[in-house]
Formats: structure tokens, C-alpha cells, sequence
């Protein structure tokens, strides 16, 4: 007589083989514990980021979608699906998940990161620089957003404030602040060069 594994047995195992990198034999180990157990919401996310890894994204989002509809205040699950839809281009969808984390989440840097940039690609972008303003205010040292910031506050005429975002992120990675000044014109002078003199 064969012993079936009870969900949360084949649920460690499946860890197990993540960690060694052997990411097919663990999802064949979470599906095996969703057989035993389909409300298993962990194992559903767990499983989402494993196709996340390998590139299934169509995949990754449909158990991250389950593991939302068995667990919809799971956050970490709400971003990741946020972030496929970032991916696949679908911004509007990727800002309804970003803007659901930082409502429940208001400390987490990278929602805020994610909906600022999702609004700048859907052309919304007062509404960029205020999510990438807080993403920078709760991660001072993330280039990435000191230099959306500053090229969402040229975008919108703002020049001084795009200068002062270039200040900033010069203080601590003058690499991306030079890429800042490359793409808005903002001197080290202390001006901004008209777009013709760049």
C-alpha cells in the first residue's frame, strides 16, 4: 500500500530542492501538495515565484492570482503579481496590485518603487513623482528612484526640483547621477541646458 505525503511534507521538500536549484522536481513537490490540499495558499506562491525564476511568467502569475484568491492580504504574492504585470506591459493592472500593497503595506519601498513607474509608462506622471518621492523617502539610497524622480520632474517642467534629485542621488552614486544629468541637462553648474545646447 502506498503512503501519500501529507501537503506540508511534500511543501518541505519542495523547499529543499529549491534551494539546490532543482526547480522543475520542486514544482512537481508543490503541485503534489496542492493535490493534498488545494486551499495551500503558501505553496501556490512558492510555486509562483519558482516559474517567476524560470521565466513561466504567464504561469507565475496564475498561482500567484490563486494564492491571492486563498489568501487576498498576502502582500509579498500582490507584488510579485504587480511586478508581472510590470513585465507583460500591463501597467494599469500592475498599478491596481502596487496600489492595494502600499494601502495595506505603506512602508514597503518597492510597491512605491513599482506604481511610480508603472505611472510613468501610463503617462500619469504627478502621479509618478508623488509614489517615486515616497519610494526615495523610504529607500534614501536607491538610485534607481532618485533617477526616475528627477527625469519625472523634468518631464513635468519642474527643473529645479529634477536638480535637487540629482544633488541627492550625486551625494551617495555619482554614476546614475551623471546618467540623470545626461538625460535631463542638468548642469553641475547649478542650471538646466535648454534641450538644443545638450
Amino acid at each position: 500500500m502506498k503512503i501519500r505525503l501529507r501537503p506540508w511534507m511534500h511543501y518541505w521538500t519542495a523547499q529543499s530542492l529549491s534551494v539546490l536549484s532543482l526547480y522543475d522536481r520542486a514544482i512537481a513537490e508543490f503541485r503534489a501538495a496542492i493535490a493534498c490540499d488545494p486551499s495551500f495558499a503558501a505553496a501556490w506562491r512558492c510555486m509562483g515565484f519558482l516559474h517567476a525564476r524560470q521565466g513561466r511568467q504567464d504561469a507565475a502569475a496564475d498561482a500567484f492570482r490563486e494564492a491571492l484568491r486563498l489568501d487576498p492580504n498576502d502582500d509579498v504574492t500582490r507584488f510579485n503579481l504587480g511586478f508581472i504585470h510590470h513585465q507583460f506591459k500591463r501597467y494599469a493592472e500592475a498599478v491596481a496590485e502596487f496600489e492595494r500593497v502600499v494601502r495595506t503595506s505603506p512602508y514597503n519601498d518597492r510597491a512605491w518603487y513599482g506604481l511610480g513607474l508603472c505611472r510613468e509608462q501610463l503617462g500619469e506622471t504627478e502621479k509618478a513623482v508623488d509614489a517615486l518621492k515616497e519610494a526615495a523617502r523610504l529607500q534614501y539610497f536607491n538610485p534607481h528612484a532618485g533617477y526616475h524622480l528627477a527625469l519625472a520632474y523634468h518631464k513635468l517642467g519642474d527643473h529645479e526640483k529634477a536638480l535637487a534629485e540629482y544633488e541627492r542621488v550625486k551625494s551617495f552614486d555619482p554614476k546614475f547621477a551623471e546618467q540623470i544629468r545626461r538625460e535631463t541637462g542638468v548642469a553641475q553648474a547649478g542650471r538646466v541646458l535648454p534641450a538644443g545646447l545638450r
